[in-house]
C-alpha cells in the first residue's frame, strides 16, 4: 500500500513539474515570424528614443504607426494578391506613412529620421 502511495505520489509531482515545463501558448501577433517587429508601441519607443521625439509627436505618430501595421496586416493576408503585388502595396504604405511621419517631425528629426531609413536600407540590401 504505502508503495501505490509512493508511486501516486511521485506521478503527481512528475506531472505537475511537466505541467509547469509546458510552455504556456502565447498570443501571436498579427505579423510575419521573420520579419522585424511591427508592433507600433515598440516602434515609438525606438523613434522616441532615436529621434527625442515630445509627447506630442509621440501623440501624433502612435495612430500613423497602428495604421500602418494594421493595413501591413491585411497586405500580407490578403491571398488574392500576387507577390509582385504585395511588394508593390506594401511599399506604397512605406512611402505614405513614411511622409506623414515626416510631416510631424522637426528637421534635424527629418534628417535623423532619413537616416535611420537609408542603414536600414542597406542592411537589408547586404542581407
Amino acid at each position: 500500500m504505502k508503495k501505490q502511495l509512493a508511486s501516486f505520489a511521485l506521478c503527481i509531482i512528475f506531472g505537475a513539474g511537466l505541467a509547469l515545463a509546458t510552455p504556456l501558448p502565447q498570443e501571436t501577433p498579427a505579423t510575419a515570424p521573420n520579419s522585424h517587429s511591427f508592433d507600433p508601441n515598440q516602434q515609438l519607443r525606438r523613434l522616441t528614443k532615436r529621434l527625442n521625439l515630445t509627447g506630442a509627436q509621440q501623440n501624433q505618430l502612435l495612430p500613423i504607426l497602428t495604421d500602418r501595421q494594421q493595413q501591413m496586416a491585411a497586405v500580407r493576408s490578403d491571398s488574392s494578391l500576387s507577390t509582385q503585388d504585395r511588394r508593390a502595396k506594401a511599399r506604397a504604405l512605406r512611402e505614405e506613412s513614411d511622409s506623414k511621419i515626416k510631416a510631424v517631425l522637426n528637421d534635424s528629426q527629418k534628417q535623423q529620421y532619413q537616416q535611420m531609413r537609408q542603414h536600414r536600407r542597406q542592411r537589408e540590401n547586404n542581407s
